[in-house]
């Protein structure tokens, strides 16, 4: 219910900006590096909020945090914020100014790449936007996906080391969820007005649901999703 009640104002934010009150006018396209450099930190609280545009975070990185942003309007150029507290790298990446545009040909792409030497807390924000997170191989400690209108995928796939905790909240729009099948899953529900699709999961009532390596797993990703007005779907790797 709180998730519905906040795409109220998502959904009349975007109206606003439909109609052009104290928009900007989409100009030339600019293209920007996305870099915080490795250093002396042992974990990482990565925090990346999008307000429109597209987004792609993957693994790979050499540094922290590489990658590019392509953006046509000057206020959402990408502001990239890095604070060393104690063992903690604090990662933050939003834009320069308002996202109150006009939509139209408006262009805002991040492609994201992150390292995965070291554990690391990932939170990501979106609002209109679309999102693709492809997030195998990192060393995930708790992951946090929040997004307003737009379509959401998803990839948590593989052989994961550690147990760490998941919680989506999906808006307006498709999401995919891909879940592993060799580490326990265990996925619990909470549905708005959308519909949720659950493939290869063994369901234990009220909303819960695990895989076949759940209950023997010595690693388990325990993951909360609250749906919004779309649709969700969660199917196994494999």
């Amino acid at each position: 219910m709180k998730k519905i009640m906040g795409l109220g104002l998502v959904i009349g934010a975007s109206l606003i900006a439909l109609s052009g009150c104290n928009s900007v006018i989409p100009g030339k396209t600019k293209d920007e590096t996305i870099l915080v450099e490795k250093d002396k930190a042992e974990r990482l609280d990565v925090e990346l909020q999008l307000g429109i545009g597209e987004i792609t975070v993957k693994n790979g990185a050499k540094d922290w945090v590489e990658g590019s942003a392509q953006y046509n309007i000057d206020k959402l150029a990408p502001k990239v914020k890095y604070d060393l507290r104690g063992k903690t790298g604090k990662v933050s990446i939003d834009h320069k100014g308002s996202t109150n545009v006009r939509f139209g040909k408006i262009k805002n792409i991040w492609d994201i790449e992150l390292n995965d030497d070291i554990p690391m807390d990932l939170s990501i924000e979106t609002g209109a936007s679309d999102a693709e997170l492809d997030l195998r191989g990192l060393q995930l400690e708790k992951l946090n996906i929040d997004t307003g209108v737009g379509d959401l995928n998803v990839n948590l796939g593989g052989d994961w080391k550690k147990s760490f905790e998941t919680n989506i909240e999906t808006g307006v729009g498709q999401t995919t969820v891909i879940l592993p099948s060799k580490v326990g899953v265990k996925l619990t529900t909470e549905e708005g007005i959308g519909t949720s699709s659950i493939e290869g999961l063994i369901s234990k009532g009220k909303g819960v649901y695990v895989n076949e390596a759940y209950d023997k797993a010595d690693v388990k990703i325990e993951i909360n999703s609250e749906i919004g007005v779309g649709d969700i779907t969660f199917k196994l790797d494999k």
